[in-house]
């Protein structure tokens, strides 16, 4: 019987991961396909994956298209770079202020934050836009940053301030006895230690940024256009140009995806190490 359960208890585990990788990289395989084929193959019923028809036609059609997919890049590049880095400056030194630093009502100031994550876009969207149209900031890279901050700056706070909770306090007890400021032990020795955190939440606010559409869409008109933007119109009207939109969606995975396998190694342990902390 013991033989039996583990051979079970394998199976089902097996099982269940390759289940689970198929439906996550299913659609990604998918997209990537059909990207290679042409408009014929792909509107016709059922669709024609005959391998003759593969061409890299969507791809040339892309970079030579009036939609600004490179542009489209170019700017989700720099928005989701300055968000994330700058997030983290800020989320950092906030989340350590409210983990470590005796602050009168924290954890009313740490609810309070998180309490601006329960207002749906929707409903902020209107008066978010009047006072981006007022101050000059509609369609400008530091408006769009501005917006993205607000609410990837608490998930970055959260997800940080347990991460500095965790570090033994005698570390920094040991640096307050050699005359280190608040400051001091936050750059030199809390900083350093949690890097593979600070890691991880970079990479969590960049894809946030990067993948965001719904800000995007109301408060960008024709020079700060993002990727995601880019790749909807090519959905028109009259005709949509599926193969011109899948291959700009493979484009537009490739930072994000070599971002995660450069970083991989910081993102596991930083992960790996909340989940045994918490």
């Amino acid at each position: 019987m013991p033989i039996i359960q583990r051979f079970l208890t394998r199976f089902f585990i097996r099982f269940g991961l390759i289940t689970f990788m198929l439906l996550a990289l299913g659609p990604v395989i998918w997209a990537v396909v059909t990207s290679l084929l042409p408009l014929s193959s792909l509107t016709s019923h059922p669709i024609d994956l005959n391998p003759a028809n593969v061409t890299v036609e969507n791809y040339i059609l892309v970079f030579a298209s009036s939609r600004g997919l490179v542009s489209g890049l170019i700017n989700s590049l720099i928005i989701a770079t300055f968000t994330s880095a700058v997030g983290l400056v800020i989320g950092s030194m906030a989340a350590y202020a409210l983990a470590r630093l005796n602050m009168p009502n924290s954890s009313r100031i740490l609810m309070m934050i998180l309490a601006t994550q329960m207002f749906p876009g929707i409903v902020i969207v209107i008066p978010l836009f009047l006072v981006m149209s007022r101050t000059g900031l509609v369609d400008t890279h530091f408006g769009l940053i501005i917006v993205y901050l607000s609410f990837i700056l608490p998930i970055v706070i959260w997800i940080l301030k347990g991460f500095f909770e965790s570090v033994p306090m005698e570390l920094e007890r040991a640096a307050a006895v050699d005359g280190a400021s608040p400051f001091q032990t936050f750059r030199y020795i809390v900083l350093p230690i949690s890097l593979p955190p600070l890691f991880a939440t970079g990479v969590f606010a960049f894809i946030e940024a990067w993948n965001e559409f719904f800000f995007a869409i109301i408060l960008t008109r024709i020079h700060v256009k993002t990727a995601s933007i880019a790749i909807a119109e090519f959905s028109g009207q009259y005709q949509t140009l599926y193969g011109q939109m899948l291959a700009s969606a493979v484009l537009a995975s490739i930072p994000v995806v070599a971002l995660a396998i450069i970083f991989r190694r910081f993102i596991l342990e930083g992960f790996v190490e909340g989940a045994i902390k918490a």
